[in-house]
């Protein structure tokens, strides 16, 4: 299937988008410290490859519980190098677990790094699925804080009022994982968006 020409990202946006588009760089000192319950996020039953236009999925079941709402984890990806900066800082891969609840949206992003001590990683398992659900528990760090702020899907068509969920600490990885994605999907990022005005909170909690 012929998927998304990120060389084309320029011709995504539409004369109704919304202003508030993703992903943003965030500059943590800018960022407000807000207290939250706890995130917590569970999967169940198996991975199941799903190919789009927008670029590979991978399907799955399970819920996040965030204050006190219950939404329902539907699918994930990767993308090779990260979407969202970190004080301009662009990291080697992100992760999307995209969950709705009626007809909101909420992602959860995890940034990915290689790390020298990272000897192997779920990575290359769960793209040559499929992969018992719980074996995405390796793709989330132990400390589970995250910048929150409203945006976009970063594909088209870049639907709106998307709760974002950026995790602070990024995941290791190895060299072969990088290198992997690379291969499966070459540089497949949006370009960063104006933060227009948002603001980004900060939830500090460990799991």
């Amino acid at each position: 299937m012929q998927h998304l020409d990120y060389s084309q990202q320029d011709t995504w946006r539409q004369a109704d988008d919304t202003p508030f588009q993703s992903p943003i760089d965030i500059n943590q000192q800018q960022s407000k410290p807000v207290m939250a319950s706890a995130m917590t996020l569970t999967f169940q039953g198996q991975t199941t490859y799903d190919d789009r236009i927008v670029g590979e999925q991978f399907l799955v079941n399970g819920t996040l519980q965030l204050d006190g709402e219950t939404w329902q984890l539907e699918r994930f990806h990767f993308h090779d190098g990260a979407e969202h900066l970190i004080d301009g800082q662009r990291h080697d891969a992100e992760i999307h677990f995209v969950c709705r609840q009626g007809e909101r949206v909420l992602v959860l992003a995890v940034l990915a790094d290689v790390a020298s001590d990272v000897t192997s990683t779920p990575i290359q398992a769960i793209l040559n699925g499929p992969v018992a659900a719980q074996t995405l528990v390796g793709l989330l760090p132990t400390d589970r804080a995250y910048f929150r702020y409203v945006g976009s899907l970063t594909t088209p068509p870049l639907g709106q009022d998307v709760t974002w969920l950026v995790l602070a600490q990024p995941i290791g990885m190895t060299a072969a994982d990088t290198a992997l994605l690379h291969a499966r999907y070459p540089e497949n990022y949006r370009d960063v968006q104006a933060l227009a005005g948002r603001e980004i909170l900060y939830v500090s909690g460990k799991k």
